[in-house]
């Protein structure tokens, strides 16, 4: 893989990427002020983007209890057409009873309409896609994660995913749609960032992923994890079989992780991320949109959240297994929010691919260079930070 990048290019991303950032308060050399607390990658704010375990650097930060806590897995239904689904970027403050999932990206291409989260992937200026990537504002390590889904892969190049992944650590589990091929997902896992695309293998044929809601399910466990389709299993690795002699290692997705989905332009992307996902995106097949109509979440470890208390506020009544007065509220919905949250860059969608077996993308280039950084942005490969660093990178 082609992962050798300057530390200059690694700062021109981040500022490309942040650009709400406090600049005055860079972290690293130097803490961040109060006012904008929460340190990534150098630069300083005090939003959710920063502020999030999934992010922050609480080493780097104004003190280490400026980075929220991390609030873990509790059992939870999300209906997205019900109450406290969904949240803007600027509207969530760090309690996950106030919001089930929040948008990386501003301005938001992430959306409720009716009963769904719609994700959309739109044409900017310079000819390549924006889209958007929404994550669960819990971590989630061993569960079963069941949605409902279409993607939004109408036409060549655009990718769509629902992924469990782990950006500090690289340990993901994804299901993956491309416009290349709308009548089956694709499955595929990585441990520690190390990407083997041999290792993908593709659902049996399915009525139309594009125009059809399908049962889409991950049941992980400390032994094994089973990706199904419409309640029918089509693989099943085990951990035992990620036994790696050379290196005396099981490699195999152990991480607490988070729940996202996403669209994004692999059309854009490098050839072998382009070919992967169909070719140049034709955006006369548009409009691309990806909707998600429920998520249901069932924790390995039960009841490993009886509460949480948010930064800076009251302890949530947010149990691992919903309170009455959730229950009351929505009967699919223990974590949610309204709005549409989002993007921090200009082409957020979640470059989720860095391409097909064989080729390196700009989005590999850029997962390596946050990698050896040692900050927690988002791994390009499978997040929207990629796809908005795609034009720096490629040039």
């Amino acid at each position: 893989m082609k992962c050798v990048i300057l530390a200059a290019i690694a700062a021109a991303a981040a500022a490309a990427l942040l650009p709400a950032a406090v600049v005055a308060g860079q972290c690293g050399s130097q803490t961040c002020p109060k006012d904008a607390p929460c340190c990534v990658r150098g630069f300083c704010n005090a939003n959710a983007m920063y502020c999030m375990d999934i992010n922050c650097e609480p080493q780097n930060s104004f003190s280490p209890q400026s980075c929220w806590g991390t609030p873990h897995c509790a059992e939870s239904s999300v209906d997205f057409g019900g109450h406290r689904a969904f949240a803007n970027i600027a509207d969530y403050h760090g309690d996950p009873a106030a919001a089930a999932f929040v948008s990386q990206f501003e301005p938001s291409n992430a959306r409720i309409i009716g009963d769904e989260m719609q994700l959309e992937l739109v044409k900017q200026p310079d000819g390549k896609g924006f889209g958007a990537t929404v994550i669960n504002t819990r971590a989630f390590q061993y569960g079963t994660v069941t949605t409902v889904m279409r993607s939004g892969c109408v036409g060549a190049g655009v990718v769509s995913s629902f992924i469990i992944r782990s950006d500090k650590v690289g340990d993901e589990i994804d299901f993956e749609f491309v416009g290349a091929d709308p009548a089956t997902v694709q499955s595929n896992y990585y441990w520690h960032n190390q990407l083997d695309y041999t290792k993908m293998i593709k659902s049996p044929p399915l009525t139309d992923t594009t125009k059809n809601f399908h049962t889409y399910q991950i049941q992980w466990t400390p032994d094994q994890i089973v990706w199904l389709v419409d309640g029918a299993a089509f693989r099943t690795v085990k951990r035992s079989e990620t036994w790696d002699s050379a290196s005396g290692t099981f490699r195999y997705p152990d991480s607490e992780a988070y729940i996202s989905y996403s669209i994004w332009d692999g059309g854009a992307g490098a050839k072998g991320t382009s070919d992967w996902a169909g070719g140049a995106t034709r955006w006369e097949q548009g409009p691309f949109i990806a909707a998600v109509k429920s998520v249901d979440i069932s924790c390995f470890y039960k009841g490993n959240e009886t509460s949480y208390t948010p930064p800076g506020g009251s302890a949530s009544n947010d149990k691992a297994s919903q309170s009455d007065e959730e229950k009351s509220q929505s009967s699919s919905s223990a974590d949610a929010s309204s709005g549409s949250d989002d993007s921090m860059s200009s082409d957020g969608g979640g470059s989720d691919t860095d391409s097909e077996p064989g080729e390196a993308s700009a989005d590999d280039e850029l997962s390596e260079v946050v990698d050896a950084s040692g900050a927690a942005l988002p791994r390009a490969a499978h997040s929207a930070l990629g796809a908005a660093l795609l034009a720096i990178l490629a040039n």
